[in-house]
C-alpha cells in the first residue's frame, strides 16, 4: 500500500489575480508565506518518506521546510507541472474571452481536446501526468509520499487513480495549500480526504 499525500501549492500573486500559470512561475503572496505556516503544523506528525514537488518554485517552496524538518531532499519532476497555456500563460480567462474570443469558444466547444496556442490541450497534460505517477507508484511501494503540485496536476492524478480516465477531471475542486490523501493498493484507491483546507482557517 502507498499512501499519498497531495498538496496543491500555496496562493500565488498569479492566483490572486485569476491569471493562468502554467509553466510560468508566479511568486507566493503574502497570505501563501501564511498558509505554508499553518500546512507545515498540519502535516507534522505525517510520516513522511520522499517529497516530490514539480520544477516550478511555488511547489518546492510550498513544501521546502517540510523537507528540512524531516531531513529529507525534494525531487523534483517535470511531468507533475500544470497544463502550459502556450501563448495565453499570464493571462485571465477574460481577458482571453474580450482579447481571443474565437480562441475562447474553441475552448468550450472542444473541451479537453482543445490545445492552448504553443501550448498543451488537458488530454496531453493528463498523459504527461499520468506517466510520471505510474512511475512514482512503482517506486515506492509500503511508503508515504508527499507530491506537491497544481490544481490541475493534482486532478489529473485522481481522476487517473479512481477511474483510469482523464474525464471526471473538473469534478474535484483542489484549492491552494490543500491536502488531498489517498490510499492506494494493487490497483484499487481509496480517498482518505479530499481538499482538504480546514486547517488554513
Amino acid at each position: 500500500m502507498i499512501k499519498l499525500i497531495l498538496v496543491r501549492h500555496a496562493i500565488t500573486e498569479d492566483n490572486k489575480d485569476s491569471k493562468l500559470s502554467g509553466h510560468i512561475d508566479s511568486e507566493l503572496s503574502e497570505e501563501g508565506k501564511a498558509q505554508i505556516k499553518r500546512l507545515i503544523n498540519y502535516l507534522k506528525d505525517e510520516n513522511i518518506d520522499k517529497i516530490y514537488t514539480t520544477t516550478s518554485s511555488r511547489t518546492k517552496h510550498t513544501v521546502e521546510q517540510i523537507a528540512k524538518n524531516r531531513n529529507l531532499e525534494i525531487i523534483e519532476k517535470e511531468r507533475l507541472k500544470e497544463i502550459s497555456f502556450g501563448d495565453f500563460e499570464g493571462m485571465s480567462f477574460s481577458k482571453i474571452k474580450s482579447n481571443y474570443p474565437d480562441e475562447f469558444q474553441k475552448m468550450i466547444d472542444y473541451g479537453y481536446e482543445y490545445k492552448y496556442p504553443n501550448g498543451e490541450s488537458l488530454i496531453d497534460s493528463y498523459e504527461r501526468v499520468v506517466k510520471e505517477i505510474k512511475s512514482i507508484l512503482n517506486d515506492n511501494e509500503g511508503k508515504t509520499i508527499l507530491i506537491c503540485s497544481h490544481g490541475g496536476s493534482i486532478r489529473n492524478i485522481i481522476t487517473y487513480l479512481i477511474s483510469n480516465s482523464y474525464k471526471y477531471h473538473w469534478n474535484f475542486r483542489i484549492d491552494n495549500a490543500s491536502v488531498t490523501i489517498l490510499e492506494v493498493d494493487n490497483g484499487f484507491t481509496v480517498i482518505n480526504s479530499m481538499n482538504n483546507t480546514s486547517f488554513l482557517r
